[in-house]
């Protein structure tokens, strides 16, 4: 499975083009991992982390995921991307009696990034369901909002 992941990030990283348009953005994420966030934009792709406390299940939880920009809509004047993707997630138990959480997630979101060179914020709502590999196999779930500052 390892290896699948690694090759897979592998060629997503050849494919994506020289001449991207590259962000870095750091920030807070509040939802059922609530922690930091961080995430790396090439064009109409991008890569979105999590680390902090799984509220569900008490867990310090990592979730990461790479995600495509499959469409966009407009309200008024402001353009939001809608974005879709694969990506696993990690929850480590606090305590002695819990296992360690394994699972697999397909992210879905909105995005929004303000066009204001004074503020570089972009906001994201997140749902992502999944399917949990450790400790047993079963559905899994997260939702996210977070507001992230880009570093362009």
């Amino acid at each position: 499975m390892r290896k699948v992941v690694l090759t897979l990030a592998i060629i997503t990283l050849i494919l994506v083009p020289v001449a991207a348009t590259n962000s870095f953005a750091l920030g807070l994420n509040l939802g059922t991992n609530t922690g930091l966030g961080v995430q790396y934009q090439m064009n109409d792709f991008d890569v979105v982390g999590n680390v902090g406390y799984g509220l569900l299940n008490g867990f310090i939880s990592v979730d990461a995921a790479a995600s495509y920009k499959v469409a966009d809509f407009s309200i008024n004047k402001a353009r939001f991307d809608v974005t879709a993707g694969v990506g696993g997630y990690v929850g480590i138990p606090l305590d002695s009696d819990s296992k360690l959480s394994l699972a697999v997630i397909v992210p879905v979101g909105l995005k929004y990034s303000l066009a204001n060179k004074d503020w570089p914020l972009d906001f994201y709502l997140r749902f992502s369901p999944g399917v949990q590999v450790l400790d047993e196999v079963k559905f899994f779930w997260g939702a996210n909002v977070a507001a992230l500052w880009r570093f362009n």
